[in-house]
């Protein structure tokens, strides 16, 4: 049980960095700035980081030699305002006395100071299960939408993409859409247990984490 989060899903595909892993990559960037630092101070800096992890890529090249990545926390590439955030907030964490670093060995997603100013984690390139599950059937792999009629007149539908998902909730007089990213399902912020049963949302996170594999 960690301090500020409780424990990830265990269909979660995306590992978070360690300490050691940020801590190499940071050590690397700060060899590749240490010079060009000297002539072009806090400029240089600033575009490097809000260029690199803004980017295609979310990673300066430190973070690429260590195969990490910055994503935000619902599993989205982030942008060069986030990125820049991400620098600015750095300035804070060290304004705590490297306080802000340690905080990440207290809470589920291994977030500093600055990760949780700006809402993004950093995670591994290359992703496992926390869970080893046998390979899912074509059948499984095919399906991308759920449905419980629960009586005529209240029906919950789920579809899932790999742009994300909506659950729509019909009754006889009203339909409630709610939209969510496939990071916020196989991470356990969106519970459809209640509405689906538990196996059913095992395979919603199955078929999400799937998904999200391929695209990484």
């Amino acid at each position: 049980m960690t301090i500020l989060d409780q424990p990830q899903s265990q269909f979660q595909t995306l590992e978070y960095a360690s300490f050691g892993e940020r801590l190499l990559a940071r050590f690397i960037d700060l060899f590749i700035l240490l010079i060009p630092s000297i002539f072009i101070p806090f400029i240089f800096p600033w575009l490097y980081y809000a260029l690199q992890e803004g980017g295609n890529t979310g990673a300066t090249i430190g973070k690429r030699a260590m195969g990490i990545r910055v994503l935000s926390v619902d599993g989205k590439q982030i942008g060069f305002g986030t990125a820049t955030g991400r620098f600015v907030g750095n300035f804070l964490t060290l304004f705590t006395f490297f306080i802000g670093y340690l905080l990440m060995f207290f809470n589920a997603r291994n977030q500093c100071l600055h990760d949780m100013i700006t809402s993004t984690v950093v995670v591994k390139n290359r992703t496992q299960p926390y869970v080893q599950t046998p390979p899912p059937s074509r059948t499984m792999q095919q399906k991308r939408s759920w449905t419980n009629r629960v009586s005529p007149a209240e029906t919950h539908f789920v579809e899932i993409t790999p742009e994300g998902g909506r659950h729509w909730h019909r009754t006889s007089t009203t339909e409630h859409i709610k939209e969510f990213t496939l990071w916020q399902l196989t991470d356990g912020m969106v519970d459809l247990s209640a509405e689906f049963g538990e196996t059913n949302y095992a395979e919603m996170k199955e078929f999400a984490a799937q998904l999200m594999r391929n695209k990484v």
